[in-house]
């Protein structure tokens, strides 16, 4: 195994044990979400970070949101000789476990990208680069029975990232479902509720029902002409299509009841955003269609006239 060491994000060069304790004044250069060559030593980018999606036009804050966003007290995370704070500890010990899937007290690479597009808003994945350096400058393990990151040295990697940018350090442990005192926030929905879910169960029966016209009524914004209505009525019930089309059309609306199933019960969602009260609300979730569980997909909410609707 490895002797070198480094920490979650970022990663200092390990010490000889008979080096001084370092302090917090004496931090080389974080590892992650650095672009073009590093300012200090070999350290190489780990994650790059990217600015925040745009919200869509009039898209409101949910409640989470909202408290994901306002400030609030964070506890310290490193003592004054830049060790983790008791807290700080028992966190990364958690998160170390929730990606350890095997139990095997490693983090393997594909463990580790999984952490990687959970702790990055655009869901990237460590790249080949990225992950030879935390093998060379984390306790990494190799062995028979498999290798990987030890608890060591994901202690390390992130004691590194905290010592050179703590509020990189406060995005990650946001993100993984911290709140500022380093305690677990309650997840978040990623199903429907309230009137937007009774809604969806409305579409659901009447397309379920093949009762088409009454559910274009209630899918499409009161702003949507007769004609447009009565084109989306005739491509879901395949009326006027040809023979090799028509399949297509059934399938076309089965889809979409699918999907609709889906913020219905939050199978495959992985997020949500906006206001379920107001609108508008977006469920991003993987395709539920055979074989296409790679492709994202988004729906939009709005409230119209006092009612939900699909946008578009």
């Amino acid at each position: 195994s490895s002797s070198s060491t480094r920490s979650c994000a970022r990663s200092p060069r390990a010490r000889p044990p008979s080096a001084p304790p370092r302090r917090c004044s004496r931090v080389l250069l974080p590892l992650s979400r650095q672009l073009g060559p590093p300012a200090m030593g070999k350290v190489g980018a780990l994650r790059k970070k990217y600015g925040k999606p745009k919200k869509s036009a009039g898209a409101k804050e949910s409640k989470e949101e909202k408290e994901e966003r306002a400030p609030s007290p964070q506890i310290e995370l490193l003592d004054d000789v830049c060790e983790c704070t008791p807290a700080f500890k028992r966190a990364l010990v958690e998160l170390f476990a929730r990606f350890d899937v095997d139990g095997d007290k490693l983090l393997s690479e594909a463990e580790l990208k999984a952490f990687s597009r959970a702790a990055n808003e655009d869901e990237r994945e460590f790249a080949e680069e990225e992950m030879m350096e935390i093998k060379d400058f984390f306790d990494w393990k190799e062995g028979p029975a498999g290798a990987g990151l030890t608890l060591r040295g994901w202690m390390q990697m992130y004691m590194t990232q905290t010592q050179a940018r703590e509020e990189e350090t406060w995005e990650d442990l946001h993100r993984l479902g911290y709140n500022g005192r380093l305690e677990l926030r309650p997840a978040p929905s990623t199903k429907a509720e309230g009137e937007l879910r009774a809604k969806l169960e409305e579409l659901l029966a009447l397309g379920e029902a093949g009762k088409l016209k009454e559910f274009v009524d209630a899918f499409v914004a009161p702003d949507v002409d007769q004609e447009d209505r009565d084109a989306f009525l005739e491509t879901l019930s395949g009326k006027g299509a040809e023979e090799d089309t028509l399949a297509d059309d059934v399938g076309q609306l089965q889809g979409l009841l699918a999907e609709l199933r889906c913020c219905l019960t939050g199978d495959g969602v992985f997020k949500v955003e906006g206001d379920q009260e107001e609108g508008p609300a977006t469920f991003h979730f993987r395709s539920p269609a055979p074989g296409m569980h790679h492709i994202d997909r988004e729906v939009v909410f709005l409230k119209e006239e006092g009612r939900w609707c699909a946008e578009g």
